[in-house]
């Protein structure tokens, strides 16, 4: 994800944990708060309770690529934080990428008749018959 759309301050991810609304899936938990700006910005977090540090590291990758899909759509004006659970280390990307569209519809923070990149993309079983 670019520079841009990351949120990286202390001061702003303390603000999202502390004023933000969350929403949980076995896979992650989503945690929004308005942040007054004309785009959102995107964090991604993994506790040591995760696992090793390459676990915690596919866990944030995971969520960052699902972040970067989903970017586009996202609603402009929010400050977003991902928190891996630990069911993520044992799922695809594709996966992580449904589970966060799932999550930013029941945020209202991407339209629900916005098709996502996911839907659009024939399962691989639907492709094998």
């Amino acid at each position: 994800m670019e520079r841009r759309v990351r949120l990286r301050r202390t001061n702003d991810v303390r603000r999202v944990y502390d004023e933000g609304q969350s929403w949980t899936h076995p896979l992650l938990v989503l945690i929004a708060c308005p942040n007054g700006l004309d785009s959102s910005r995107v964090g991604v977090a993994a506790s040591r309770r995760l696992g090793s540090a390459a676990a915690r590291s596919r866990a944030k990758r995971l969520l960052r690529e699902a972040a970067r899909h989903l970017y586009p759509q996202l609603e402009a004006g929010w400050d977003v934080m991902l928190v891996a659970r630990s069911r993520i280390l044992e799922a695809k990307c594709q996966q992580v990428e449904e589970a966060l569209a799932r999550l930013l519809r029941q945020a209202k923070l991407m339209p629900k008749g916005e098709p996502s990149r996911t839907s659009a993309t024939p399962m691989l079983e639907e492709t094998e018959k």
